[in-house]
């Protein structure tokens, strides 16, 4: 039998694997209409033929008993659906409960729910691949780490970090909720991220996946398993807007809120100055007493700020109220863009004279 170029070369690098993972986080099963984001991430993964799923806390939104028979159903549904066939050799599931599940849970939910159930987290093996899976935030980055904080974007780099670690963040399957700090993205919500980690004899490569969208957010992580290596550190690169970047700033007026101003510029990515901006400083500033004094300052997200960046192209706004602004001052608005690692780009200025 004859082999293309592309075939060999895919069989030499599956011969080189040690074991395929999935990783997710945050299911929350509640009712029957909510197991569809937790199915697609298993179809995925059956498709990649993994030898093993993690699926960490919260797995359930109440944690009860039919809530967990759900889950066991929805992976049967999967991997032993009557229809498409008996998967004969199913990957080995893995659960880790979150805080919400431990509050009703007791040990004959494990019954139900088949698989190795870990209330607290702890340490797996899969093909002599070691590693731990817990909810919150791991103190030892020296050992292979799959976590589950918060519901972040897999498009923010810290989701890997520190980079000299080897702890990595499993994302949200069933959506994601910014910083405090920033303003609120309603989008975010349909997010539905995960990890496939692919283990090779001395690195592991990550990938950032949607399974919503169906597509990867970003580029693989390439995380390395030796203790003595030294992994690759957060790029520090700032993103910068491109030269003829222009910001528009529209004046308005509300019967309720009174004057505003809305603030509107262009996403920075990576295909068009080397680094993503992951966030947005935006200032209103004013002339007082011949210096630049920062009146009102808000942190802002694209709204599609945890999708690929090929996404990501919707102009990005916000909207300043007027109130507690001196009437008839010099007045501008200046826009930073900041990498997740919190490198500064270089601002865009527009002055009261350039509004449009």
């Amino acid at each position: 039998m004859d082999f293309s170029v592309s075939e060999l070369a895919d069989a030499i690098g599956s011969s080189r694997v040690v074991a395929r993972i999935g990783v997710i986080a945050y299911p929350e099963v509640s009712r029957p209409n909510t197991v569809g984001r937790l199915k697609k991430s298993l179809a995925y993964f059956q498709g990649k033929k993994v030898d093993a799923v993690v699926v960490l806390g919260d797995l359930t939104k109440d944690g009860y008993l039919n809530q967990y028979r759900l889950i066991a159903k929805t992976w049967d549904d999967v991997f032993r659906n009557p229809v498409t066939g008996v998967d004969p050799n199913p990957p080995r599931r893995v659960f880790v409960l979150g805080d919400g599940d431990r509050s009703r849970y007791r040990p004959e939910f494990a019954d139900e729910l088949g698989g190795d159930l870990m209330p607290e987290g702890g340490a797996v093996e899969v093909n002599g691949f070691a590693f731990t899976a817990m909810c919150g935030r791991p103190a030892d980055l020296s050992i292979p780490t799959f976590y589950a904080y918060g519901k972040p974007a897999l498009t923010d780099e810290l989701c890997y970090y520190p980079r000299t670690g080897m702890a990595v963040n499993a994302g949200s399957l069933s959506g994601v909720e910014p910083k405090t700090g920033y303003e609120s993205v309603k989008k975010a919500a349909s997010a539905s991220q995960g990890l496939l980690v692919t283990v090779y004899k001395d690195e592991m490569v990550v990938s950032r996946l949607d399974f919503g969208d169906n597509e990867q957010v970003a580029p693989d992580w390439r995380v390395p398993l030796s203790k003595s290596a030294e992994g690759a550190r957060l790029d520090d690169t700032a993103p910068q807007f491109w030269d003829d970047t222009r910001l528009m700033v529209v004046k308005g007026y509300d019967q309720k809120e009174g004057v505003s101003y809305k603030v509107t510029w262009p996403p920075v990515l990576a295909k068009h100055t080397g680094v993503r901006a992951f966030s947005y400083e935006v200032d209103a500033v004013m002339d007082v007493g011949g210096r630049n004094a920062v009146v009102k300052r808000m942190f802002v997200l694209s709204p599609n700020f945890f999708r690929s960046e090929d996404r990501d192209v919707e102009p990005i706004s916000c909207r300043f109220s007027a109130v507690g602004m001196p009437e008839g001052a010099n007045l501008c608005f200046t826009v930073t863009p900041v990498s997740s690692a919190g490198a500064r780009g270089r601002k865009l200025v527009c002055s009261v004279e350039n509004f449009l």
